[in-house]
């Protein structure tokens, strides 16, 4: 392998992917001039693991071999990224240094169930779940399945997350399980936000769907300790400082959520540890030979591979023009698309961009639950990450 690249992109997840497909198919001189650098063994659509939670598609259908989702012309180096210098342009890798002219940091989110107390060693036991990890998502419907009474306890962190409305499409469709099945449980939200979603048209609806089906859900209250044995979550009321315990049959929980620790001393992250680029470039703010997208980023949009969607080719137009010693001219407005499912076969679709005001594609109105919206999400969009998104397709 030679160790030197026009581009190197850091993961080799949606963002990775899709942003090395699209600027190959851009640029023919490119090829074999990409490195992507991902450790993982397989790729997965994970926006597809709330439905695998609640009984509505099967796990294996979110994974493929990485090998298969690779561009042709790109190479892949299957190490962990170990250090950047952006000042050298290297990448250290497995042991490998690379030096590039232009690099992506497309490393994605750390999860951080360490932070709640007990979680770690909790999860796959005694009722405690999580749709953010493959190994772990079967649980969550299985667990599903066996509960008859108490409450299903479903939390959300304060801190910015990927899937930000994971938590919430498994409040509704859950909710809904245990109605048509009869079952003698509760349905419990606790979120760490102040709000349960950032744009009123759709908090209005949802708040709407939360009081009409009777499920006890409460803001700012954070969850920061399990106790798996005796089926107990520990929450803190994030204004008063109070904790309090509430008991469960089953949790799922969402982690709270960072940035890409291996670059906490490159001096491309901001203060809260996210790569630090133009809202509206994607341009680095003081390296302008990085470029970063998607869940690592510090763009203040909600983290959903929708907003990859929206933010890929606009980045690799700017990349494009940074390659030909231009200054970035195309710009993004924070667009991204929340898919909420209110029920089994309903959702509502919201789009808005950085002004948190609606955007919304069709001539519906998108806050109302729709059956083709489900249908999309379940049957389509998957068929649609695969084949389009990935391949630089949209």
């Amino acid at each position: 392998m030679k160790n030197h690249y026009r581009l190197v992109i850091l993961g080799g997840g949606t963002a990775g992917v899709s942003t090395a497909s699209r600027i190959l198919s851009e640029d023919k001189s490119l090829e074999k001039d990409v490195l992507i650098i991902e450790p993982s063994e397989h790729h997965y659509f994970q926006p597809g693991w709330p439905l695998v939670g609640s009984g509505e598609m099967s796990l294996e259908s979110t994974k493929k071999p990485m090998d298969k989702v690779m561009p042709k012309g790109a190479k892949w180096l299957q190490e962990t990224v170990e250090s950047v210098d952006p000042v050298k342009r290297e990448v250290k890798a497995g042991g490998y240094r690379i030096k590039y002219d232009f690099l992506v940091a497309a490393l994605g989110i750390e999860l951080n169930y360490d932070a709640i107390e007990g979680a770690t060693e909790a999860l796959g036991s005694n009722g405690v779940c999580t749709n953010y990890i493959y190994e772990h998502v079967n649980y969550t419907y299985e667990t599903l399945q066996n509960v008859k009474e108490g409450n299903i306890v479903i939390t959300k962190p304060q801190s910015r997350i990927k899937g930000g409305v994971s938590a919430e499409n498994s409040v509704f469709t859950m909710d809904e399980y245990i109605k048509d099945n009869d079952r003698d449980a509760n349905i419990v939200f606790r979120s760490g936000r102040d709000e349960v979603f950032k744009v009123k048209k759709y908090s209005d609806k949802m708040v709407q769907r939360l009081e009409e089906k009777g499920i006890d859900y409460k803001m700012k209250e954070e969850l920061v300790e399990v106790r798996g044995e005796h089926k107990e979550a520990v929450f803190e009321n994030l204004e008063t400082g109070e904790r309090h315990v509430v008991p469960f049959e089953m949790l799922v929980i969402t982690p709270p959520m960072s940035g890409p620790s291996v670059l906490q001393d490159s001096g491309l992250l901001d203060p809260e540890g996210w790569v630090s680029v133009d809202p509206h470039t994607m341009m680095h703010n003081t390296y302008t030979t990085v470029f970063s997208l998607g869940d690592a980023s510090s763009m203040p949009t909600v983290k959903m591979g929708s907003a990859v969607k929206e933010q890929m080719p606009i980045l690799v137009k700017n990349l494009l023009e940074r390659m030909d010693d231009k200054e970035p001219s195309h710009e993004y407005d924070g667009k991204t698309a929340c898919p909420i499912a209110t029920e089994y076969g309903h959702l509502i679709l919201a789009e808005f961009g950085y002004d948190n005001i609606p955007k919304e594609s069709t001539f519906l109105n998108q806050s109302d639950d729709k059956w083709f919206f489900y249908q999309f999400k379940k049957n389509m969009l998957p068929i649609m990450y695969w084949y389009a998104l990935l391949k630089g397709k949209v």
